[in-house]
Formats: C-alpha cells, sequence, structure tokens
C-alpha cells in the first residue's frame, strides 16, 4: 500500500514537473517570439525602403523584384532570393542554431549569421566581413549590396541615370592587357611612312617603339595557311607592290613568302608572328580576317589554333579575335576558349547602339571597336554604363586622339602614335615622363 503511495507521489511530482518544464519553454518561446517581433519592428524601423529596384536591370533584363530593396545609414540591401531568381539560379537556405544561415549558391556554401558582417566559407578558414549585416526581415535574407559582388561574384555597375546593372556571366575573359595599352599597332604598325605593309620590319619597329598589341590583317593562301596580307584585290596589291596576278590566283605560302613589300619589306605568314610572340611574352595579337562567311571563318580559326599549337601553344592566351557580327562569337569560342575579344563594327551597315551594347555585355566582351562615321555620343555614353572600352581606328593625329580621349575613348588603332616610343619598366607597365 506504501508502495503505491509513493508511486502515485512520485507521479503527480513527475506531471507538476513536465508542467513546469512546458510552462517555462511556453514562457521562453513567447518571450523569444516577443523579442523577434520587437527586433522585426525595430529594424524595419531602421531600414527604409527604396526603388532602386524600379531601374534594376539583371542578366540584361528589367529585375522583377517582390522584395524592396532597404537602405540602413547609406547602405543599400538586397532580397537575396528574389535576387537569386533574377539571375536563374537556384539558391537554398537554413536556419543554424544560434541565428546562423548556412547558404548554398551554385556549387558553394557560406555561413552567415543574423546581425552580423562575417561570411564564412564552407571547407576552408576564410572569413569576409561585409560592408553592412546580414538581416532576415520580412520573411526573407537581406544582405549588404558588397555581398553580391564580393561573395558571389556578380558583376554591379551604376550608370549615368543611375539605373543598376546586374549580371552574373560567367568571367571567361582577361582584359588586364588593356591599362597598358591605349593604342592597337594597326598592321602590325606604319614602317617607313607605309601604312597597311603587315611586314616584319613594321612588328619589330613598332615593338621597339614600346607598342605591345598588334593588330595583323590576315588572308589564307591557297594551300590554306594564314598569310598577313590586307587584301588579294589588284589595287591593294599594287599599293604594296605585290604581283597582280595573285588577284587571280592566290600564292601559297611559301610563294607569298619569297616576295618583297614594295621591294624591301618582308612578308609574314602566322607562323612567323608566332615565333616572335613565344620570344616575346609581352607581345598580344589581334586578328583582323579578311574573311566574313562563317565557315571559312571557322577554317581560319583552325588553322590558327593549329599554327599556335604547333610552335608554342601557351601563346594562344594573348591572341584577341575580332568580331564582325553577333553570328561569329559562338563558332570562334567553339574551337578555342580565347581570353580577350573585341567588337569591331566597321563591317556593320548601321550601327544599332543597343544591340551592340547588350550583346557585348552579356557575353563579356568589353571592347568595342569602331570608326569616326559610327562614333556616338549615345554609344559612348551606354559602352561607359556597362563598364564596355571603346577603341577607334585608324588615328595618326595626336591632337585629334586627345581631344576624343577625353570623350571616354580608351585607345586607339595606329600607324604611327605615339610620336615619342613608350617606356616601360620591367612589369611592362607604361613609365609617363614628367
Amino acid at each position: 500500500m506504501f508502495e503505491n503511495m509513493n508511486m502515485e507521489i512520485v507521479k503527480n511530482r513527475a506531471r507538476k514537473a513536465l508542467i513546469l518544464i512546458v510552462s517555462l519553454l511556453l514562457i521562453i518561446a513567447l518571450f523569444r517570439l516577443l523579442h523577434y517581433h520587437q527586433s522585426q519592428r525595430k529594424i524595419i524601423t531602421d531600414y527604409k525602403d527604396t526603388n532602386i529596384r524600379e531601374r534594376l536591370i539583371t542578366n540584361n533584363k528589367v529585375a522583377q523584384m517582390k522584395k524592396p530593396y532597404k537602405i540602413n545609414n547609406g547602405i543599400v540591401y538586397v532580397p537575396l532570393l528574389e535576387l537569386c531568381k533574377n539571375f536563374n539560379t537556384k539558391v537554398e537556405y537554413k536556419f543554424l542554431p544560434f541565428g546562423e544561415v548556412e547558404l548554398k549558391y551554385k556549387k558553394s556554401t557560406y555561413y552567415l549569421k543574423r546581425g552580423s558582417n562575417e561570411v564564412r566559407f564552407a571547407n576552408n578558414k576564410n572569413v569576409l566581413k561585409m560592408d553592412g549585416l546580414m538581416e532576415y526581415m520580412e520573411n526573407t535574407i537581406y544582405v549588404p549590396l558588397d555581398f553580391i559582388y564580393k561573395v558571389l561574384d556578380v558583376n554591379v555597375v551604376q550608370s549615368s541615370d543611375r539605373t543598376v546593372y546586374m549580371d552574373n556571366y560567367p568571367k571567361k575573359f582577361n582584359y588586364s592587357w588593356v591599362r597598358e595599352n591605349r593604342y592597337i599597332a594597326h598592321a602590325m604598325g606604319g614602317i617607313g611612312g607605309n601604312s597597311y605593309t603587315n611586314s616584319k620590319q613594321a612588328m619589330i619597329s613598332s615593338y621597339n617603339r614600346g607598342l605591345r598589341v598588334f593588330e595583323a590583317d590576315m588572308s589564307m593562301s591557297s594551300d590554306n595557311q594564314l598569310v598577313l596580307l590586307h587584301s588579294f584585290d589588284r589595287v591593294g596589291l599594287s599599293e604594296l607592290g605585290l604581283p597582280l596576278s595573285w588577284a587571280n590566283t592566290k600564292p601559297t605560302k611559301k610563294e607569298f613568302l619569297a616576295e618583297k613589300i614594295l621591294g624591301k619589306y618582308d612578308t609574314l605568314a602566322l607562323d612567323n608572328v608566332v615565333e616572335f610572340m613565344k620570344d616575346h611574352k609581352d607581345m598580344y595579337l589581334v586578328v583582323d580576317l579578311k574573311i566574313n562567311d562563317i565557315r571559312s571563318v571557322e577554317q581560319a580559326y583552325r588553322s590558327l589554333v593549329d599554327t599556335f599549337r604547333k610552335v608554342d601553344s601557351s601563346c594562344l592566351n594573348r591572341v584577341i579575335p575580332q568580331i564582325y557580327y553577333e553570328e561569329m562569337y559562338k563558332p570562334v569560342m567553339n574551337i578555342y576558349d580565347f581570353k580577350s575579344m573585341i567588337f569591331t563594327t566597321y563591317r556593320l551597315e548601321g550601327l544599332e547602339v543597343n544591340r551592340i551594347v547588350d550583346f557585348s555585355y552579356e557575353h563579356g566582351i568589353k571592347i568595342v571597336a569602331t570608326n569616326r562615321f559610327k562614333f556616338s555620343e549615345d554609344l559612348t555614353k551606354k559602352l561607359v554604363d556597362r563598364d564596355i572600352s571603346l577603341y577607334m581606328y585608324t588615328y595618326n593625329d595626336q591632337s585629334k586622339v586627345n581631344s576624343l580621349r577625353n570623350n571616354y575613348v580608351s585607345g586607339f588603332y595606329t600607324d604611327f602614335l605615339p610620336k615619342d616610343p613608350i617606356s616601360r619598366d620591367a612589369d611592362g607597365k607604361v613609365v609617363v615622363k614628367k
């Protein structure tokens, strides 16, 4: 009997303890819920809505955002999940203890914490500090704008009319050479007052004058080898002092190399240029194919890649194709993953500014080249807005170059500029004379 009474007392005490524990848990939960709502009200008070979303372009399309951007202490905060949907990129997250959030974006995992400016990277010890804090409000994650480009590798550009462009296009190109190369040697540069020679002497002279980026006119010989020649038409051949018979029957590579331009300059085939590039590791080659149809373009670029691989395949990283219309892009890039590209407009009958700028931006092309006939304020403004450089051709007047440079022109194709040799330091950087 005493045992039954003791058991009943134990059960009563256990029930009371359980009720007490459940009550405490409910009080804690209610307290945390109250605290959460209070903190949310404070966050919502501190973080003001901004209408920046009305002028946001993501991957060349107007962004569809159900959540507003926020601003606090001058820092813009982005509704992360909604933004990633505009990039068609899957993003997942889950809450961890102590306010931490595990975020998965593409193939990477990151750890953030509410009210913290730190981002930890999975599988390593790297910690990145953002300009602002990560917050969870209005049922979504908000992160400072710098998280977007520092962590997710999204390109962010604000245009002159305050439109913000964002894209997560693959960063396949490298335009580091642009910074130290305002001039591109047109047709390998001028020599002895002559242009369009594409000759050995022109190449050496231009290099010795400090130029490091060379544009070469390339044509196919009768035995399907790339040679440096602007044109096989009679006028062009006559101006260079080359056999007029080539206008009817193209020479072989051997026959081409046996001739002299203007009776004194050595002709070049592509492999000669590659040999020079092999010995001059800071030289870049811009390819100007004198071919237009896609099939011939593909043939020429296969020949180009094969030639480089036979001599020195590493030099391919310093080859810069020029495309003349959008349809050239994929065939060229399918043949080789080139590290830079120029969209040049001289073969376009008209200049549809938005089309060219959008295509270049979408495909990571950071240089558009044009001549004075297609130059316009609209073009320069839209290129600047998308962080795309403009090069113009062909200029040999220093005063005109100085004028155009003030209009956001980054560089020039030239035969004879600059008048004075370009001085470079051991790293290849231009030394500015005081």
